[in-house]
This record gives C-alpha cells, structure tokens and sequence, in this order.
C-alpha cells in the first residue's frame, strides 16, 4: 500500500489520482480533515502536521558506491584463473619416502594380499586333487596360480572339482539378431479375410487331434486301475462303549424333547382353553396369561436347539414318533358289531 507522501508525489509528477489521495487522508486522519475539504485545504493540514513534505528526499543513492577493484586484486584473480601446466613426470623422493612407510599392497608373495576367499578354496581344491602333500607345498602351488589370475579357482576349480565359470562358451555370449525375428513380430497373416472382420495378425493353428487321443488313453486306463477299497476299521472295546454311550445320549436327548414337547402341549391348550372361552378370558389375570405365553415361546426355542443337537449327534432331524392305541378282539366286535353276545355301541362311532 502506498504512502501519503508516495500518492502526494506522483500527483506532483503527473502520475497520481487527487481523488484517491484525499479519500485515503480523510480515512486516516478522520479528526483533522473535514469531510468537506478539497485537494488543497487537505495538503495544507497535512503538511502543517508534517505527515507530508514538499522537499522529499527519497532513499536511493545518488552515485555508485562500489569502489573499483585494486592492482593486486585483479593480479590475484588472473592467478586464480591460469590453469598449472607444470606436470611431473617422476615421483619426488619425499612421496616415495612416505610410500615405503606404508603397507605394501603390491607384493604377491605376502598371503594376505590375496583374496582370501580364492586362497582358502585353492587349499581346498589343491588338496584334494594331491593329497600326499604338504600343506606348505599345498599353499605354494596355491599362491603361484593366483598370482598369475586372482580369481583362478572360480574359473578353474569351484566347490572343489575341476569346473567352474567360463565365458569361452558359444551359448553364453550373446549375439544380435539382425532380422525380423529379433524384434519378437513373425510373419503377417497371408489369409484373405472378409470386408468388415478384423485379423489379428497371428497365423491360425490346426486342432491338435493327439491331445485328445492321449486324454483317451489316459482315461482308459484310470478305468482299468483298481479302485481302493475302504479297510474296515476293527471294532474294540473302546469303540463299542463309545457307541453305546453315544446311545445312550441319543436316547435321553430323545426323552427330553418328549417331555418338553408334551408341556409346550398341554400349557398350550389351557391358553387355547382360555382364550376361546369368553367367561373365562374374563376371569383370568391377563398378567399370568402373558407370562404363561412368554414360558412356551422359552420352551420352544428350548425344544428348537434340542432338536438341532439331535440332528448333530444322529445326522438326521427328529422326528416324533406317532403311537397308535391297540384295540383287543372283545373291543373291536363290541365297536364294530360283529360280536354275538350284544348288540355294537353306537356311540363308539360318534
């Protein structure tokens, strides 16, 4: 945002907008302008209070402040700039003082500067291959052919036998396929195909009449290949008690939905008793009603997971078994008159 002074200048250049610099003078000094005053008595109060100035000095230099550059500078930065063309061509001797100090790295003779992977498995080899040797014998042999080739073992005697990797080998070096073929495309589809069917571009392949004879074969003789029979596990005492204690949980499971069946039954037919007799809807607490209604719905998701254990245990769902009430021969001629003593009750028949 710019400043009053900043506004107040480029008018005086020609550049600014009095309208814009007198609305933002009466918006921040609301106490000293009149909302009423022009340009004119508005830059007379401002510069009566000294927030503008006529004789404004602005903040950039006049002049060029860097000073130029010396004699030694510029000599010291055209020597920064020369390249060294000095080049030695022998070693100094102070270099080759300090260097014999050192750690010898060149000398083959010393066993530790040779790979020691390859040395341990040239011991290895080399034993092998001539063991009435000495070890010291075994090492000089050793030592002798890695200093001809640091890997020689890995080319000549890996995991101990006479083999190992080698690039002499015609399938191992790769070569450039120059034709077609190389770039993984064959030949384009010669067969004429019909106006408005797309092609592929790959040839069409015949059906292979031989994988279906061997699926024959192979089913023929999956057919004359002896099925395997069950072996029959022998029965012992453990596993006859076992079905015996089986049977008997069979049995009570049975005798406890029996029982729970016939009190469903009979709690359902005093409600049935109940509700259809009007008088006695009447009498009846409604409260014990619907408790008594609320034990039969208990029971019967008693008597369901009853029922789900049973078919769990036997594999089948249960059923309940119906009884059928026998009649002697004296009853049945009484209720059918076939009998010559007395005449058939008829009210059997109702």
């Amino acid at each position: 945002m710019k400043t009053l002074q900043t506004q107040y200048n480029l008018i005086k250049e020609g550049k600014g907008h009095k309208d814009v610099f007198l609305k933002e003078a009466k918006r921040m000094f609301p106490n000293g302008i009149r909302k009423i005053a022009n340009f004119d008595e508005a830059t007379n109060e401002l510069k009566r209070r000294g927030i503008i100035s006529e004789n404004y000095v602005d903040l950039q230099p006049i002049n060029n402040i860097s000073t130029p550059k010396q004699g030694f500078e510029n000599a010291f930065t055209s020597f920064l700039s020369e390249e060294a063309k000095a080049v030695e061509k022998k070693v100094s001797k102070e270099v080759e003082e300090d260097a014999s100090h050192g750690y010898d790295t060149a000398d083959k003779d010393n066993q530790n500067n040779l790979i020691f992977d390859q040395f341990q498995n040239g011991v290895y080899f080399e034993a092998k291959q001539a063991p009435e040797k000495d070890l010291e014998d075994i090492k000089k042999i050793v030592q002798k052919n890695l200093e001809k080739d640091p890997i020689y073992y890995t080319k000549n005697g890996m995991f101990g036998v006479e083999v190992g990797y080698t690039e002499d080998s015609v399938a191992l070096v790769p070569k450039e396929v120059k034709s077609k073929d190389g770039s993984g495309y064959g030949d384009a589809t010669k067969k004429d195909f019909p106006e408005g069917e797309v092609a592929t571009g790959y040839l069409e392949l015949k059906e292979n009449k031989m994988i279906s004879l061997l699926n024959l074969v192979k089913e023929n003789e999956e057919e004359k290949k002896p099925k395997k029979t069950k072996k029959v596990k022998k029965e012992t005492v453990e596993s006859k008690l076992s079905e015996i204690e089986k049977a008997g949980k069979v049995t009570t499971l049975e005798m406890q939905i029996e029982a729970i069946d016939e009190i469903i039954e009979s709690k359902k037919g005093r409600i049935s008793m109940v509700t259809e007799d009007d008088n006695l809807s009447q009498l009846v607490d409604k409260k014990k009603m619907k408790e008594m209604q609320r034990e039969v719905k208990d029971l019967e998701k008693r008597k369901m997971k009853m029922e789900k254990l049973y078919e769990k245990m036997c594999g089948k769902s249960y059923t309940k078994e119906e009884m059928i009430d026998e009649m002697d021969a004296t009853s049945w001629d009484l209720k059918n008159g076939t009998g010559m003593e007395v005449a058939p009750d008829l009210s059997l028949n109702k």
